[in-house]
């Protein structure tokens, strides 16, 4: 996982590793747009937090719409992931639970010094930053403002299909961690400059 993460912002990588996934990223969105008939594309891509002076070389009017949320909710619910989802794509056993959490600070430190050190890069008028929180609570408010925020065209045309799509969503609860006061010092000590950036409390 150490080697693969050094290529989430791709740091230290040869650049013919960087030219190798340029061509690769085009070519896979090119056919998604030919797929979807020329239609704008949304990529959720957690990786991309990290690469934005990479994809703004390629794409350099992209959008970005950037959700963030709680560091310590971030942790427990990747930590949540890896468990379920390592043991089936392991042909070894998996990585004992300490190393997973050290995986998943040293990913999210990566992309999170990358995305504040290249943020400014991004155009104006083609960024919005989303508090999760706010966007659970007020989903339609939230997502009128990206729609504004980016310049983009349709949100009155398409308010009904929201809230009633918003509406068939309501049962979903997200989860709730309890961690002890040891856990909590580490992740804090880990990305307190996430904490602070971001305009969380410890």
């Amino acid at each position: 996982m150490a080697f693969y993460n050094r290529y989430v912002g791709m740091d230290d990588v040869h650049q013919n590793s960087i030219k190798e996934w340029e061509k690769a990223y085009l070519y896979l969105l090119k056919k998604l747009t030919f797929f979807w008939k020329g239609k704008r594309l949304i990529l959720k891509n957690p990786s991309n937090t990290a690469r934005i002076k990479l994809l703004l070389g390629i794409f350099p009017n992209a959008k970005f719409i950037h959700i963030y949320r709680n560091p310590y909710n971030v942790f427990f619910s990747m930590l949540k992931f890896m468990i379920k989802v390592l043991p089936r794509y392991c042909v070894q056993n998996p990585i004992k639970k300490e190393e997973m959490e050290e995986m998943i600070f040293d990913v999210y430190s990566r992309l999170y010094k990358k995305y504040f050190e290249e943020k400014a890069l991004i155009p104006e008028k083609n960024l919005v930053e989303v508090r999760y929180e706010n966007f659970i609570q007020q989903p339609l408010n939230e997502l009128e403002r990206i729609y504004g925020g980016l310049g983009l065209e349709g949100f009155e045309d398409n308010k009904k299909a929201f809230e009633d799509y918003i509406v068939t969503q309501s049962r979903i609860k997200t989860s709730k961690y309890n961690p002890d006061k040891e856990i909590k010092e580490k992740i804090y000590n880990n990305w307190k400059f996430a904490f602070d950036k971001l305009g969380y409390g410890a």
